[in-house]
């Protein structure tokens, strides 16, 4: 059975990024206002599983076969932007079903990209989203505060006049998506130094 994922926005030497006809046609079809969920994170870290497990659990077995790719081996499985080409619904505070789509990305740190393509791929998901969600796994370290200080890098370069860069943290945050990290595989007690508990925000 076809995946219902396809590519959205993907990129090559010569051409750069260019946005697919299919995502684009699939997208035009959209007459109303929707959310977009889009994760980010480091690559061969299960970034594609958590899509499937978080919007496929209660599908049918035929449409669970059709979820977003994943593998094995050290190869990333998704090059440049992905778009489920179906559509979800969410429940608002005000009870109303919202439309959202999902967009799946490449992962940060593969071997055979630079961090001027990283940072490009995650520029293009933070501005597409409206809910970012960010994969980690294991314990947090220098490494994981890294490649998330990117986002926080990406405010001092976005301009949101044609003329100024935005420097008002107000202003910024009416741009920048709701965030969410999921950190997986965290094994470790969270306390502080007197052995206090400690919330996970």
């Amino acid at each position: 059975m076809q995946s219902v994922a396809i590519p959205f926005i993907m990129y090559t030497v010569e051409n750069g990024f260019q946005i697919n006809n299919e995502a684009s046609e699939f997208l035009s079809q959209l007459k109303t206002k929707f959310g977009v969920i889009a994760i980010c994170g480091k690559y061969r870290t299960g970034k594609s599983y958590i899509l499937n497990k978080l919007f496929m659990e209660n599908l049918a077995e035929e449409r669970k076969k059709r979820g977003l790719q994943v593998g094995p081996t050290i190869n990333p499985c998704t090059k440049g932007l992905w778009i489920w080409k179906e559509i979800f619904y969410a429940q608002t505070d005000e009870e109303k079903e919202t439309p959202i789509i999902i967009i799946d990305t490449e992962g940060l740190g593969a071997f055979d990209e630079d961090d001027n393509h990283d940072t490009k791929i995650f520029l293009l998901a933070l501005l597409l989203c409206s809910l970012l969600i960010y994969n980690s796994v294991g314990s947090i370290d220098e490494n994981v505060l890294n490649n998330l200080s990117l986002v926080v890098n990406l405010s001092k370069s976005l301009q949101i006049k044609n003329d100024e860069k935005a420097e008002d943290p107000d202003e910024l945050a009416e741009y920048f998506p709701s965030f969410l990290w999921i950190l997986r595989d965290f094994a470790l007690r969270l306390v502080d130094q007197d052995g206090n508990q400690l919330t996970s925000k």
